[in-house]
């Protein structure tokens, strides 16, 4: 049973994760390299215990940018005593490259629950309900700290999903990764074709849509392209390929066959499981 958790990172994901736990009666602690995360996070309810290096936790959770959760694996951090460490980072195996060698038992995490704005956020612990939460084992996990990690998922509501490392970082390359490097390079087409105030008078929901991912974090986004740098430009390179088909049709029936494939496709996965909130 976990009883007590550290949180590392208090930005978003910590935060709304302390808020969870302790709805569910769990002790914990947070630290932040910022003091006035610490400060928000405690404001919000979010802490109800002081991190102690001499006590033991369940579970200690790394909540911070990809590149600071691999320099946490470089660092003294044994100084933790943890049964298990677990990330939320959005890329996984070169992440898993650095748990595979910890003294303390780590289990990869990454739960699909983030918000496209993630600078400006209110508190909002149901994030975490039924989001898909994918773990991936390593060569420091055992089958006791891979139950720890399927207690905390469906402690905190989630859907536990096992998968390997390399494949995450793949498949979320597709539905993730290239989506948000797509969103931004739109944005950065509009800016250099359109003046602001004119586009936005005439800007629908399509667009909104389409862009709204690029006002996630440079720093995340950025983050998890060069973590996953070989996996997103294979796709791109794909994406070119696509694009270069469309310009070089000029046949009406061409056009519709092209697009009812896609339309059919897609709405298909919408039958399977809904619209999601654009939020």
């Amino acid at each position: 049973m976990i009883k007590k958790v550290h949180i590392i990172g208090l930005g978003l994901m910590g935060t709304n994760l302390g808020l969870k736990l302790v709805e569910k009666g769990i002790l914990v602690s947070g630290t932040d390299i910022l003091e006035q995360n610490v400060v928000r996070a405690k404001e919000y309810g979010a802490l109800n215990n002081e991190f102690d290096s001499q006590d033991d936790y369940d579970l200690t959770v790394l909540s911070m940018p990809i590149n600071e959760i691999i320099s946490f694996f470089d660092s003294d951090f044994t100084q933790i005593k943890t049964k298990l460490i677990m990330d939320l980072g959005g890329t996984k195996h070169l992440i898993r490259l650095k748990m595979d060698n910890s003294v303390i038992p780590c289990v990869g995490g990454h739960p699909l629950c983030g918000v496209a704005d993630n600078e400006t956020w209110e508190p909002n612990p149901w994030i975490y309900n039924d989001a898909p939460f994918l773990l991936c084992k390593t060569n420091s996990s055992n089958d006791e700290v891979n139950k720890i990690a399927s207690n905390f998922v469906s402690l905190i509501d989630s859907r536990e999903i096992w998968i390997d490392s390399e494949k995450h970082d793949e498949l979320i390359s597709l539905t993730s990764h290239l989506p948000h490097m797509l969103s931004s390079a739109l944005v950065s087409v509009a800016m250099k074709e359109q003046n602001l105030n004119q586009l936005l008078d005439l800007a629908s929901g399509g667009f909104d849509g389409a862009t709204r991912l690029s006002r996630t974090s440079p720093n995340m986004i950025s983050d998890m392209y060069l973590t996953n740098m070989e996996n997103v430009k294979k796709l791109i390179t794909k994406l070119i390929y696509e694009l270069q088909e469309i310009l070089s049709i000029e046949d009406e029936v061409i056009m519709n066959q092209y697009l009812f494939e896609t339309v059919e496709w897609r709405r298909a996965l919408a039958n399977k499981f809904g619209e999601r909130d654009l939020s």
